[in-house]
């Protein structure tokens, strides 16, 4: 039975209160870079190159087929390691070349996912056609695509390029699709003043997935800070009182929005954490 979500846990909203740019919460409230900086949260970003040869899994037998955009990374990696520990045939799509991705994943897993199928393909600059053809039998999509906070052209390469595998996804027939997306309480915070385009990146592809999949055939996961992070990446710390959610955590809910457990929205670290 498909359980249906809209939570925003209890802790994000005591952080709303200490860091909401409106003035009934916090009158004398000044914002530096380095605490706007501080409040964001970051996804790998793994947009970008046309086709190349993916490497073969030796899946056979499977659940179903699950493609996941981003597969390579924080995420992804997890994501891609979940559903493949349960079954599922498993599709990872990333602008770096399969190598690079299978190389990837491993830094972050600490073993490598030999029976997923990595290829190489650009969500921003591929055709839609081709990017349906990347979904082709899918049962669900997971995207985890996005640019960091601060990134050049963080609006369209969060919101342009998670539209278009969105409408990929749906025109390829695709019956579910997973989202990871930013809490509101980061959105609506004093950071919005210095990545405005970020987020307004975020609601694009939030809107996107709703206005394609509607609330029923999908899930939209809004983290704030993930704990951790790649080896070799060094990440702001995340704002006083509000504490950061295990990686695997927000893993477990894309996959179980994938397999079709959940749908719905997911708002703050606390709602995930609680599933």
């Amino acid at each position: 039975t498909r359980r249906h979500v809209s939570a925003s846990s209890s802790l994000q909203l005591k952080a709303d209160e200490q860091y909401d740019g409106d003035d009934r919460h916090s009158p004398k409230c000044e914002l530096s870079r380095r605490t706007a900086l501080s409040t964001t949260f970051a996804i790998i970003a793994t947009t970008a190159s046309p086709f190349l040869h993916p490497i073969v899994s030796n899946a056979q037998d499977s659940k179903g087929k699950v493609v996941v955009y981003g597969g390579s990374g924080y995420v992804g990696a997890h994501a891609c390691s979940l559903l493949t520990q349960q079954g599922y045939a498993v599709t990872s799509i990333s602008r770096s070349s399969p190598e690079t991705q299978l190389a990837r994943s491993k830094s972050i897993l600490g073993t490598s996912l030999s029976n997923v199928d990595y290829i190489s393909l650009d969500a921003g600059k591929a055709s839609l056609d081709d990017l349906s053809a990347s979904m082709k039998d899918a049962t669900a999509v997971i995207s985890c695509v996005g640019l960091s906070p601060g990134s050049q052209n963080q609006k369209d390469g969060n919101g342009l390029v998670n539209s278009r595998i969105t409408q990929a996804a749906k025109a390829a027939g695709v019956p579910k699709i997973v989202y990871i997306g930013v809490s509101s309480t980061l959105a609506n915070g004093p950071a919005k003043f210095l990545l405005g385009d970020y987020f307004a990146g975020k609601a694009t592809a939030e809107k996107s997935v709703t206005s394609e999949f509607g609330g029923k055939n999908s899930l939209i996961i809004k983290p704030a800070i993930i704990a951790g992070g790649p080896p070799g990446e060094i990440r702001p710390p995340g704002p006083p009182g509000v504490k950061a959610v295990d990686v695997t955590a927000v893993a477990r809910a894309a996959v179980s929005g994938a397999v079709g457990d959940l749908i719905g929205v997911i708002d703050g670290n606390e709602a995930i954490e609680a599933l």
